[in-house]
C-alpha cells in the first residue's frame, strides 16, 4: 500500500465538486463504464432532486483539466437508514493500481467518522475484478448480485407471444400506458406511486425498502430526462393497478432499459408479469429499438425465468459489497 501511495502525484489533493466538473466528471464515468454510458442532464437531475436527508458528498481531482478521479459517499433513497452509506470511488484506468483509490477510500471514512456509520456499501461491476479486490481488502464481503441481461430485439417476435397477452385479457383486465391512464384517471400519478410503495418491498435487496414521499417521487421519476409516459405500462383491475412495466430511454440510442416490473400480491400468478413484459418489448421492437436491457436480483427467479424464456442473455453482473462498522444499537 505504502509503495503505490508513494506512486501518486505530488499535488494529488481532492476538492469538493463543483457546477463546473459536471461535464468531466461524466467522462471519466463513460471512460470506465463505456457499455452503461452517463450524461450530465441526469446527473444534474439526481442531485436536483436528491432527498435533503441523504447525506451526499463528491470530491475530484483533476489532472491537465480532465477529471482522473472521483469520490462519493451517499445513502440509498429506498432502502433508507441515517447511519447506513455507500461509497463509489473512480479511478481513471491509467492510474489504477497506484494507490489513488486507496487514498479515496481513507478520505470518505475520514468524511464519514462524524455520522457514526454502521454500515457501508458499494457496488462493483463484474468485470473490474481490480475493483472486487479492492473491496475484499478492505473486509468488504458480498452479500448481493444484480444479474443484467439483454434481448436482441431484431430477432424477438412478438407473436409468438400473443398467448401471453390473451391470457391476462381474457380475465376482465386491461392493458394501458401511463398517457392514457393519465386521460382517465386524474390521480393516476399518485397510484403508480401507491404501486411501488407496495410491490418493492418485495424485490431481492440487502436492506428493507423505504419509500420516499410522493412529492419526492414525481420530481425525481415523473421530470427524469428518460422518463416517456408512452413506455410506462400497467395492467388494470377497473381502476386499480394490479402490475407495472416501465422503460427508461439509454444514452445510446440503439437500445432502452426496463425499470421496474411489478406486480401486487393478490394479483401474482396470473401472468400479470408476463404480459406486461411482452406488451413492453413489442412496444420497444415498433420503435425501432434494436435491443433493450434488465437487470434483477439473482433470487429473484421469478422475473430471471420470464426474461429467459423471452430469450434474454446474461451479461456481467453489478455485485453488492458490503462492509459492517459496527452492530447497530
Amino acid at each position: 500500500m505504502a509503495n503505490q501511495q508513494n506512486d501518486i502525484e505530488t499535488d494529488f489533493k481532492l476538492r469538493p465538486f463543483v457546477d463546473q466538473d459536471y461535464v468531466g466528471l461524466v467522462d471519466l464515468k463513460n471512460i470506465i463504464y463505456p457499455d452503461h454510458p452517463f450524461s450530465v442532464e441526469n446527473l444534474r437531475h439526481r442531485d436536483n432532486t436528491r432527498e435533503k436527508k441523504i447525506k451526499y458528498r463528491c470530491w475530484v481531482w483533476e489532472k491537465n483539466k480532465n477529471i482522473m478521479v472521483s469520490a462519493v459517499h451517499t445513502q440509498y433513497t429506498e432502502s433508507y437508514h441515517p447511519h447506513r452509506f455507500v461509497i463509489d470511488i473512480c479511478v481513471h484506468p491509467e492510474l489504477q493500481g497506484q494507490g489513488y483509490g486507496a487514498v479515496c477510500y481513507d478520505h470518505l471514512m475520514k468524511k464519514l467518522e462524524s455520522f457514526d456509520p454502521i454500515k457501508l456499501m458499494s457496488e462493483v461491476h463484474e468485470p473490474h475484478e481490480r475493483g472486487i479486490r479492492f473491496m475484499v481488502d478492505r473486509g468488504f464481503v458480498q452479500t448481493h448480485k444484480e444479474r443484467e441481461s439483454s434481448l436482441d430485439l431484431r430477432h424477438y417476435d412478438p407473436g409468438q407471444y400473443q398467448d401471453e397477452l390473451d391470457r391476462v385479457l381474457q380475465k376482465n383486465f386491461r392493458i394501458t400506458t401511463l398517457t392514457e391512464f393519465r386521460k382517465e384517471d386524474d390521480n393516476a400519478d399518485h397510484k403508480v406511486w401507491e404501486l411501488e410503495r407496495d410491490v418493492c418491498p418485495d424485490i431481492p435487496w440487502t436492506d428493507p425498502f423505504t419509500m420516499p414521499k410522493y412529492s419526492t417521487y414525481k420530481k425525481h421519476t415523473f421530470l427524469h430526462p428518460k422518463f416517456n409516459p408512452d413506455s410506462w405500462f400497467f395492467v388494470l383491475d377497473g381502476t386499480r393497478i394490479a402490475g407495472m412495466n416501465n422503460l427508461w430511454r439509454s444514452e445510446i440510442k440503439e437500445g432502452i432499459n426496463t425499470g421496474l416490473t411489478g406486480v401486487r400480491r393478490e394479483y401474482r400468478r396470473k401472468g400479470i408479469a408476463s404480459a406486461l413484459k411482452h406488451t413492453s418489448l413489442r412496444w420497444s421492437k415498433n420503435q425501432g429499438y434494436q435491443w433493450i436491457r434488465t437487470d434483477n436480483g439473482s433470487t429473484n427467479t421469478g422475473m430471471l425465468g420470464i426474461n429467459l424464456r423471452a430469450g434474454f442473455k446474461f451479461m456481467p453482473d453489478w455485485l453488492v459489497f458490503e462492509k459492517i462498522i459496527r452492530e447497530e444499537k
